[in-house]
């Protein structure tokens, strides 16, 4: 249930609201790293929702090491609660 509200929420991301949500979550995002998450999850959210977790290599590659192990800790606890 959870995987087909975020595929008909996903339409609705924009930029503003990943910044919004970064800092609410104590995340001091850059243009630069607004951008690329943006389009990484509007590229690969379905193919992670259903479990192909490969992208996040490619992730790795674009955001500095911190960013990305908080990202990656945040995405493992919201698949615990909602996948």
């Amino acid at each position: 249930m959870y995987k087909e509200l975020i595929k008909n929420w996903i339409p609705n991301l924009t930029p503003t609201l990943i910044k919004e949500y970064g800092e609410k979550l104590g995340y001091h995002l850059t243009n630069s790293e607004i951008t690329i998450l943006y389009q990484f999850i509007m590229k690969n959210y379905s193919e992670i929702l259903d479990g192909n977790e490969k992208s996040f290599k490619e992730l790795k590659k674009q955001i500095n090491p911190t960013l990305y192990q908080q990202l990656l800790l945040l995405y493992n606890e919201q698949k615990q609660k909602y996948l």
